[in-house]
């Protein structure tokens, strides 16, 4: 009997300003209550480091979508950190704006056209090979809004995958990669679903880290996915600030021990398989 295939997850995280948060009449994102308006990474740096170093005790891979203008404070800051990121081949990096766009305008009421879409990509782009000395491939946008003129924009510069979009697993999408329209562009989707009381749970992780879900609830999630996806991939979502404080920027009560239990429950057991979005994309047999 040939055994199932087990789910693959992809630790993914969002590297951008501390607790920020969409502001009326301007397109970039600013750190939640700061009294000038601006856009903070103290609490970013500081969770970014306790990760990686968790991920390195733990033997874990992870994909990093890096927000522009806080991977240049990353580099000024703390370029121990950035060579070490550079240099750990269990780490995928991506972009995930230059100031953290709202490119629909949902939130801001500034939806970004396709000119200005192209600029805020070629800035992003720009911080990520001084960083990185190349072209980010992978995109996740911010707010997880994908327009179409940012569609089309990434296409144009060459990536090869976004991981924006967010749907509910079914018969016609089991948790694999698709193609974005008629594009080259391939979509790794996120995941949503609902847990054992029929509430919605998302795959991003603040809720654990806020204590408004208990550890089983993502556990629990894992598995029902397993047994009715086998094969997918299942992308577990956090910032690195809310390792150290919430969306309103207030701290938190050892949100990075949960982080290790959850990633240790997992782990442990035979029927999951840690991944890269970039390595399942690469090995997935449907493509």
């Amino acid at each position: 009997m040939r055994a199932q295939a087990p789910l693959f997850i992809a630790l993914t995280a969002d590297v951008d300003p501390d607790a920020n948060r969409p502001v009326a009449g301007r397109p970039d994102a600013v750190t939640s209550g700061d009294p000038a308006g601006k856009a903070r990474t103290d609490a970013c740096l500081e969770g970014l480091r306790v990760m990686i170093h968790l991920l390195a005790d733990s033997s874990l891979p992870a994909t990093l979508f890096y927000e522009g203008r806080t991977l240049d404070e990353l580099a000024a800051r703390d370029p121990a950190l950035l060579q070490q990121l550079r240099d750990d081949t269990t780490l995928e990096h991506g972009c995930h704006g230059w100031r953290h766009e709202d490119f629909a305008g949902l939130d801001t009421g500034l939806p970004l056209g396709p000119e200005q879409t192209r600029q805020a990509l070629d800035a992003a782009g720009q911080a990520f090979a001084r960083a990185f000395g190349r072209q980010p491939v992978a995109f996740r946008a911010p707010y997880c809004r994908l327009t179409p003129h940012l569609a089309a924009a990434l296409q144009d510069l060459g990536y090869v995958y976004d991981t924006t979009e967010t749907r509910i697993p079914s018969a016609d999408w089991p948790m694999r990669p698709y193609r974005l329209g008629s594009s080259t562009l391939y979509e790794l989707a996120l995941t949503r679903w609902r847990d054992r009381r029929g509430k919605p749970i998302s795959c991003y992780l603040w809720q654990l880290f806020e204590g408004r879900r208990p550890l089983h609830d993502y556990v629990a999630l894992a598995e029902s996915l397993r047994r009715q996806f086998p094969g997918g991939l299942l992308q577990l979502a956090l910032h690195p600030w809310h390792l150290v404080v919430s969306e309103h920027n207030q701290p938190l009560a050892d949100p990075v021990h949960k982080l290790a239990e959850l990633l240790g429950e997992l782990s442990a057991r035979d029927n999951f398989a840690f991944t890269t979005t970039r390595d399942y994309l690469a090995n997935t047999s449907s493509l």
